[in-house]
């Protein structure tokens, strides 16, 4: 891509954190689409296979909620992971409504694979930054999401 495009200049001129939050959005999300197609997953089912490889048994709203992800949405992408063999859903012991979700075999040998994924896309958005810089990137980035929690 030629870096002097109509896009590559409003990047470089552009004051507006919201726009270039967005923007940044836009372009990992559409990488992710492309990266995660072959695997015929979308977004939102690459951070519940994520959230789940680093910590089973959670549940389906407690995912929901950590994340302020909508209820529904992460139940349709638990139904679909699940049609797909790579989650298994299963009812609470002590409160049956509570839905306990855990990687397949098939998710768990999956999850090397889109992690590589992930820090692919990572390392593409940091490239050029200091270990120093992109760990003050993540403090400053954390901070305009926590004001944008108080929205």
């Amino acid at each position: 891509m030629n870096k002097d495009t109509s896009v590559t200049r409003w990047i470089r001129e552009i004051t507006i954190p919201t726009a270039l939050i967005s923007y940044t959005y836009r372009a990992t999300q559409k990488k992710f689409s492309k990266e995660l197609a072959r695997y015929h997953i979308g977004w939102g089912h690459f951070i519940i296979l994520m959230i789940l490889s680093d910590k089973e048994g959670q549940s389906q709203d407690g995912i929901a909620q950590s994340r302020g992800f909508d209820k529904t949405m992460i139940a349709k992408s638990v139904a679909k992971l699940e049609e797909m063999g790579l989650v298994r859903r299963e009812n609470d012991p002590g409160d049956r409504r509570i839905k306990r979700l855990s990687l397949t075999k098939a998710g768990r040998a999956l999850c090397p694979e889109l992690k590589h994924i992930g820090f692919g896309i990572y390392s593409d958005l940091v490239k050029g930054f200091s270990d120093e810089e992109s760990a003050r990137m993540i403090e400053y980035l954390r901070r305009v999401a926590m004001n944008a929690s108080d929205l």
